[in-house]
């Protein structure tokens, strides 16, 4: 499930992107923009934007929009209120800044299709079965929201219920904080030219899946 939270994310962010440059001159460099892109998916932010093309409202857009993606995501067990989902948000970014660090090289020096080679502890997704296993917490919070259900409890009044929204950041938070991380890994990321919201040419990751395959399940591209 989390996965499609950062997928959702990534193809946001490159949906941002108006459409292929056609400039010869570059804003950026392809080893900072691949850098943004993947700091901005788990860490909501980066000091590397501009060099991707995004601005300080289009990451305002993207933290918004992460908000929601959680607020569905969960909402299968419990429905979350937008303060929840935004402190669960920032649960996630703030345990991604403490645990994984981003380096990035220019790989092969091109000027239309660059390879930057991208080098973290990728999330270990495949190991979510750890992660998603029934405790306590998780059980008491099915068992209230289940039992405030029966009573003819609405999704809104579990929402303004703080009870309910207090245990739920509590379960989601630490299940996000323990998304397991796998050793460090390489990958190269062919890079494109695109047309940034600053109506500039710049670079982006020529396979927005490709690359997300990486920082979730260490998955390299085919050769």
């Amino acid at each position: 499930m989390f996965r499609k939270v950062l997928m959702c994310v990534l193809m946001l962010a490159s949906s941002l992107i108006v459409g292929c440059g056609g400039a010869d001159k570059v804003v950026g460099s392809p080893d900072k923009a691949i850098l943004a892109y993947s700091e901005l998916v788990t860490m909501g932010e980066s000091p590397n934007m501009s060099a991707a093309g995004f601005s300080d409202e289009d990451n305002k857009n993207l933290r918004n929009m992460m908000i929601k993606i959680f607020e569905a995501s969960f909402n299968a067990i419990v429905p979350l209120s937008d303060k929840s989902a935004e402190d669960l948000a920032n649960v996630f970014y703030d345990s991604s800044k403490a645990r994984i660090k981003f380096q990035t090289t220019l790989k092969t020096d091109d000027a239309e299709r660059p390879v930057v080679e991208i080098k973290t502890t990728p999330f270990n997704m495949s190991d979510n079965a750890t992660a998603y296993a029934p405790n306590d917490e998780l059980i008491a919070l099915i068992g209230m929201v289940g039992k405030l259900k029966s009573d003819g409890a609405t999704d809104e009044q579990l929402k303004s219920n703080p009870e309910v929204q207090k245990l739920a950041v509590e379960v989601f938070g630490k299940y996000l904080k323990e998304l397991p991380l796998q050793p460090e890994m390489t990958c190269a990321v062919v890079c494109k030219k695109v047309t940034g919201t600053d109506g500039n040419t710049h670079w982006a990751p020529d396979d927005v899946n490709a690359l997300m395959d990486f920082i979730t399940f260490g998955k390299l591209a085919d050769k």
